[in-house]
C-alpha cells in the first residue's frame, strides 16, 4: 500500500541528484561498488553507502554492469521500500501495545505522511536511520510482549544500534533505550547484576582515567589545542571547538571526582542498590554496538583523524547553521551569530509537525503521550525517552530540515492512535460510546493528511 501511494504521489522521475545529499551518498556508494573500498567521505558514517554498494553488487549479478544512472535508480528504490516498511512497523507496535484498531489507524496515517512520501524518492542517510531506529523498537516491543528478552536478544539489539549509528551518528541516541532494556533484563535476571568488586574496580578505573585526562588537558591546553588544530579541515580551530573542549574537560573533571567519591562510598557500604546500573553487561553491549558500527563503516574508525575533522565541521555546522562556513573572527560570522534566533528550530519544526500531522493529529499525539504512560508498558516509556531526547537534539541545531524528523515521525504515528484511544476512553465517562468517539476522532485525524495528499497529486 505504501509503495502504491508513493507511485501515485510522483508522476515524474527526478533527475540525479534530486537532493543535495544524494550526490555524496550515491556517488560514494558507486565508487565502493567499483572497487574503491575506502569511501574517502567522512561527513557522516558510510554504513548507508556500503549497504547500497552491496545492493549494487548483488544487482549486477542479474543484469549488465550498473552505471551511475542505474545506481541512482536502485538507491531510490531502496528508499521507496524502506519508507513502505515503516507503516507496517507502526501497525506492529500499535497492535502489540494496543489493539488492532489502533494499529490500523497508525499505519494508515503513516502511509499518507507528507514528509515520508517526499523523502521516499531520495537516497539520503536519514531514511535508513529512521528505518533502523524504528526496527529496533519494533523488535523490542515484540520480544517484550512475549516476555522473551534474553541475552542473545540483547546482543542482537546492540548490533542493530551499531548499524543505525553507521547510518548517521544520531543513531547513538538509541543507546539510552538499550540501557533501559538492559536494566529491565537485569531486574529480571539478578545474576547479571554487577558485584561489589566490579562496582569498585569500574568506578575507580574510570574515575582515575577521567581525572588524568581532564588534569592533563587543563595543564597542557595549548599543546592540546595545537594538536586538535592539525585535525581540522582547514587548519583553524574555531571558537565552537574551544567551547566544546572546555565543556568536555570540566565535565570529565566533575565526573571523575563523582566516581572517586562513589568508589569510597562503595567501600564503606554507604551506597547500595546500584548493581543494576553498574554491570558488565552494559560494557559488553557497547562492545557489540562498536562491532556493528565497524562492520558497516570500518573506514570511519580506520581513518579516525579524517573522520574526527569532518565530524567537528558537521558539529559546528549543525550548531550555528550557515555561519559555519566563516571564520569566527570574520565580520560575516559575527553578523550571523548575533542574529541567530535560538527559537527558530522550535518554530520551524512546529510548522513541519502541523503540516505533516494536521492540527487534530498534533493534539492527538500530545494525548498519546498520556495514553502511552497510562498503558503501563515499560517498553512504551523507553520509546518515549528516545523520542524526547531526539527532539531535544534536533531542536539544538540551528541547521534545520524536514528530513531530520524522519527518525521520530514513526513514533509520533504510534502516539496519535494511542491519543485517540485515550481520549475515547475518557469520553466514555461522558456517556459517549467508545467505538463512536474512536471512529469520529480517527476520521477527523486522518482527514487533513489525506486531503493534502489528494491535493498534492491533483
Amino acid at each position: 500500500m505504501g509503495l502504491i501511494v508513493q507511485k501515485f504521489s510522483f508522476s515524474d522521475t527526478p533527475n540525479h541528484p534530486a537532493h543535495i545529499d544524494e550526490l555524496a551518498v550515491v556517488e560514494t556508494a558507486y565508487s565502493i561498488y567499483k572497487g574503491e573500498y575506502n569511501p574517502g567521505f567522512f561527513r557522516y558514517p558510510s554504513g548507508h553507502m556500503n549497504l547500497l554498494a552491496c545492493i549494487f553488487k548483488i544487482s549486477s549479478l542479474f543484469t549488465d554492469e550498473i552505471n551511475i544512472k542505474g545506481a541512482y535508480k536502485i538507491s531510490r528504490y531502496v528508499s521507496n521500500i524502506i519508507i513502505a516498511f515503516i507503516p507496517i512497523m507502526v501497525f506492529i507496535i500499535c497492535y502489540f501495545l494496543g489493539t488492532y484498531k489502533i494499529g490500523l489507524v497508525g499505519s494508515c496515517l503513516a502511509i499518507f505522511s507528507g514528509v515520508m512520501i517526499q523523502h521516499s524518492r531520495y537516497a539520503i542517510v536519514d531514511v535508513p536511520l529512521s528505518f533502523f531506529c524504528f526496527l529496533f523498537f519494533t523488535i523490542s516491543v515484540y520480544w517484550f510482549k512475549r516476555s522473551d528478552i534474553l541475552l542473545n536478544k540483547l546482543i542482537f539489539l546492540s548490533g542493530l544500534i551499531g548499524i543505525a549509528i553507521s547510518m548517521k551518528y544520531t543513531g547513538a541516541i538509541l543507546i539510552l533505550s538499550l540501557f533501559f532494556i538492559i536494566y529491565r533484563f537485569i531486574n529480571q535476571n539478578p545474576n547479571f547484576a554487577g558485584t561489589k568488586f566490579f562496582q569498585i574496580v569500574f568506578t575507580v578505573i574510570l574515575g582515575v582515567v577521567l581525572l588524568l585526562i581532564s588534569s592533563f588537558s587543563l595543564a597542557n591546553k595549548e599543546f592540546l589545542l595545537k594538536e586538535l588544530t592539525g585535525l581540522t579541515t582547514d587548519g583553524i580551530l574555531e571558537i565552537e571547538y574551544h567551547n566544546l573542549l572546555d565543556k568536555l574537560i570540566y565535565l570529565s573533571l566533575c565526573l571523575s571526582l563523582g566516581l572517586m567519591a562513589l568508589t569510597y562510598f562503595f567501600q564503606i557500604d554507604k551506597v547500595n542498590g546500584v548493581e543494576k546500573f553498574i554491570s558488565p553487561l552494559y560494557l559488553k553491549s557497547l562492545i557489540i554496538v562498536f562491532i556493528g558500527f565497524f562492520l558497516f563503516s570500518p573506514y570511519t574508525i580506520l581513518e579516525i583523524k579524517q573522520s574526527f575533522a569532518d565530524f567537528m565541521y558537521e558539529y559546528r555546522h549543525m550548531q550555528i547553521g550557515s555561519a559555519a562556513q566563516y571564520h569566527y573572527q570574520s565580520q560575516e560570522y559575527h553578523s550571523l551569530v548575533q542574529n541567530l534566533d535560538r527559537l527558530y528550530p522550535v518554530k520551524y519544526y512546529i510548522k513541519v509537525f502541523f503540516a505533516n500531522f494536521g492540527k487534530v493529529g498534533v493534539v492527538m499525539a500530545i494525548f498519546g503521550i498520556f495514553g502511552m504512560m497510562d498503558n503501563g508498558e515499560y517498553i512504551g516509556k523507553t520509546i518515549l525517552a528516545f523520542l524526547f531526547l531526539m527532539i531535544l537534539t534536533i531542536l539544538g541545531w540551528q541547521n534545520v530540515a524536514d528530513r531530520y524528523t524522519l527518525s521520530i515521525l514513526p513514533i509520533i504515528y504510534v502516539l496519535i492512535p494511542f491519543g485517540i484511544h485515550w481520549l475515547s476512553t475518557f469520553l466514555v465517562k461522558k456517556a459517549l460510546p467508545y467505538n463512536y468517539s474512536f471512529t469520529l476522532l480517527s476520521f477527523l485525524t486522518c482527514l487533513e493528511p489525506m486531503l493534502k495528499w489528494v491535493n498534492s497529486i491533483g
